[in-house]
């Protein structure tokens, strides 16, 4: 019996990248078939919260159908609470940065994002760097 796929998760940045077709960001999208990719529903929320008018919104919605959309459980919302209490004042962390790593690291998902000084920290998080800018 085959394992299930890795999945992983994109954080804002690759995700408007990958939004806004910078081809390293394609690339790397396309490489790798066995992953499924999800997006934790804050960023999804993000991308929505840019729309400028409704033709907008309906392309980054139809955008975000391509993804699986992670909802945080309520575990994952008391950890992130924990998470904001230990990294705030010495990372800057804030409250959907929180909310994304408790997600990913509560499923044992790898987090991909450019944003390594909130990440980088957090004990047991695994964080990639996709690609190059």
């Amino acid at each position: 019996m085959a394992a299930p796929p890795m999945t992983v998760l994109l954080d804002s940045d690759v995700l408007i990248d990958i939004l806004r077709r910078h081809p390293a960001a394609e690339a790397w999208l396309k490489r790798d078939s066995e992953v499924e990719v999800a997006v934790h529903g804050v960023v999804a929320m993000e991308i929505i919260s840019g729309s400028t008018n409704k033709d907008d919104l309906r392309r980054n919605q139809a955008f975000l159908s391509r993804f699986t959309i992670a909802w945080p459980t309520p575990t994952e919302f008391e950890q992130a609470y924990l998470l904001l209490g230990e990294y705030h004042l010495a990372t800057g962390i804030n409250i959907p940065d929180c909310l994304i790593a408790a997600t990913a690291l509560n499923r044992g998902w790898q987090l991909f994002t450019f944003n390594l000084k909130h990440y980088r920290h957090i004990a047991g998080l695994q964080v990639n760097v996709p690609y190059t800018r």
